[in-house]
């Protein structure tokens, strides 16, 4: 199980929100990533928008470096600049620390 655990990564990025911006948000992640999901690597990806927070998922075998290099994106960091209306704080990475999965 912890080699598995170690071939697959899942990463999270949570970005705080202003109170009254999350249907901005949604409006925003309803347009799609500024990246190709296709060519990280990865096996899923989903975004969670709450009233307070967006939640960026990310899982594959290359996750982590995924957002890394997600990070300095320049088309990434360019797209961040429309999301400025809706932050409230820096993202934070969440790593994954417990996970389970139905075996057949």
């Amino acid at each position: 199980a912890s080699a598995e655990r170690a071939a697959r990564a899942c990463v999270a990025v949570v970005v705080p929100i202003r109170r009254g911006t999350a249907e901005a948000a949604r409006r925003l992640v309803e347009e799609g990533p500024p990246f190709d999901v296709e060519r990280l690597g990865l096996e899923r990806h989903h975004v969670f928008v709450s009233e307070r927070e967006v939640v960026f998922f990310f899982e594959g075998d290359s996750a982590t470096a995924a957002v890394d290099a997600l990070s300095r994106s320049p088309r990434v960091l360019n797209a961040a600049v429309r999301w400025r209306g809706t932050l409230a704080g820096r993202p934070r990475l969440a790593e994954e620390r417990f996970g389970w999965t139905r075996t057949s």
